[in-house]
Order: C-alpha cells, then structure tokens, then sequence
C-alpha cells in the first residue's frame, strides 16, 4: 500500500482471535487493478475512509443483527461508492438446522451493487469463503491420524484419545497441517469444516448455528439439540459451596459420534470449485469498479 491513500477497503472481522475470521479478506488474495486497497475492521464501517469511495464487506459471518445497523447505513454514508459483499453468510443460532432456509437476507441487501453469498442453494449469488485462496491449500498433506477434532474455541468438543486444535491458533499453516493430519476431521468451526472439505478430507460438523447449513460441499452433520454452558461447581459433603456457568465455553453431547461417519462425504473438486467461482466474482468485482471509474 505503500502509505497511499486507500480508495477501496475491505472491511471483516480482524480483531478477533479466530483463524477464520483473520484469513477471510478477498483482498488478501486479490489487487484490483488501478486501486490502492486496505484492510479494516467491519466495525469501523462507519468511520471516515479517507477518501475511499468503494467497500468491499467479507467474508465471514456478517448477516448478523449485530453488524446490520451499519451495513444499512454504510449507503448512506457515501452514496456515490459501491458496496460489495464478497463471501459473507447467515448466522442464526435458534434451531440452525431449520432457521437457514428461514433466514430473511433483504434487510442486509437493500443498496448493495453487487452480492456473492457463500451459502448456498438460498436464491442467490454463491461466492464461498475467498480463503480458499490461500496458498497453504497448495501444500501436499498426507493423514496420520485416522481422526482429529477441531473446536471453535467457544464451541468445544470433549472427545477423549483424539488429536485436538482449536480454531484459536493463528497460523494459518499450523491450522491446516493439523486439519490435514487427520483422514476424518470432527469439528464444531465452520471454518474447519470448510478447510477440511477443500484439504479433500471427509468432514463430521457439530453445528452451533445455521451457517454449517449453507455450505455447497456440506460435511456430515452429527445431530446437536443443544449446547450448554461449562459448568464449574465446587460440592462438599453433597452440599454446593460455588458453582458457575462460563459465558464463553459450551459443550455439547458427543456420543455415538462414529454412527454418523458414514454420511461424511469427500468433495475431491470443492477446492478447485471455490477457487473459480471466487475468480469469476473478482471479475465481475473489476468490471463493477471500472465502469463506474
């Protein structure tokens, strides 16, 4: 970027201490042509760019009530730059396995130029995660595990003898060498369900909300009814002297896991299959900003 003033950014989700959220940029992985770029926040939607007159908002779990405020108001702010969602999905933690083909996605839409959602199958534009673009994937892995669990970090799974990362980890190589390590991946991110599909490795996913529902290449999925607080108690003669539920550790049933690995597919083209749909949306992304140039 080289200190100049940036006319097009790409806003997602960078202060978070989630591998998935860091690595989902597009513009990480792609220049348009012409345009000094940067990266930002999204919660800095709403701050002065600086001169910027185009956004770029993905990837990530952005169609959520906490982010739709701004997005509605980031046309008003500028109404002479284009507003893109590249890669952005759902999140409805209400009964996810119903609530995604509920999900209402016109609040997020209304002033959008161009859209590329990476849920599928929802009447619109299909652009999954532009993560899949990522070098690393290029790497040889070969199993040594026959199974491995992967947990979002709020999100655990307690499996006892297995292998276990948490999507906490932010080295992107070290995250992937874990995924590939494994033939079967059984994983509670949405993000490790994703990588793990695009590594070629059969995939058991431990939704905690509607957006493992949206993805083309959907890996097995073990039935959840509910997650539920960790809970700390301290018991004394059979009485309770303290006890608390954590806000930030859910845990759910794991049992009979190896009854559903039988759904679990393998998706040897989903990596070459998102790479080129993410190709032809930045094309559409170069000819949207040029014709307005």
């Amino acid at each position: 970027m080289g200190g100049a003033v940036a006319d097009i950014i790409n806003y997602h989700v960078r202060h978070s201490v989630n591998i998935g959220d860091f690595v989902s940029s597009p513009l990480s992985y792609f220049e348009i042509p012409g345009r000094q770029s940067e990266l930002r926040d999204i919660d800095e939607l709403l701050q002065p760019s600086l001169g910027a007159s185009d956004r770029i908002i993905g990837g990530g779990g952005l169609l959520f009530p906490r982010f739709l405020k701004n997005l509605q108001q980031v046309r008003q702010q500028n109404p002479s730059g284009r507003v893109i969602l590249w890669g952005v999905g759902q999140q409805s933690y209400y009964d996810p396995s119903q609530s995604w083909r509920k999900f209402d996605y016109a609040p997020y839409l209304d002033g959008v130029d161009l859209v590329g959602i990476r849920d599928y199958d929802v009447g619109l534009p299909w652009v999954p995660c532009a993560s899949c673009m990522h070098p690393e994937f290029d790497r040889p892995r070969s199993p040594k595990h026959e199974v491995v669990v992967f947990s979002h970090k709020k999100f655990r799974l307690n499996i006892k003898g297995l292998p276990t990362f948490t999507n906490k980890q932010v080295d992107f190589r070290a995250v992937l060498d874990f995924l590939g390590s494994g033939d079967t991946i059984l994983t509670s991110s949405f993000h490790g369900a994703y990588w793990g599909t695009l590594l070629g490795r059969r995939v058991l996913a431990f939704p905690f909300s509607s957006k493992f529902f949206g993805l083309k290449h959907r890996p097995g999925i073990y039935p959840i009814e509910r997650w539920r607080p960790k809970h700390y108690k301290i018991s004394v003669l059979g009485k309770t002297l303290y006890q608390r539920f954590s806000k930030t550790w859910f845990q759910c049933p794991t049992e009979n896991w190896q009854d559903y690995l039988e759904d679990c597919p393998r998706y040897p083209e989903s990596l070459a299959e998102c790479r080129e749909r993410n190709r032809q949306f930045y094309e559409q992304v170069v000819e949207l900003i040029n014709a307005s140039s």
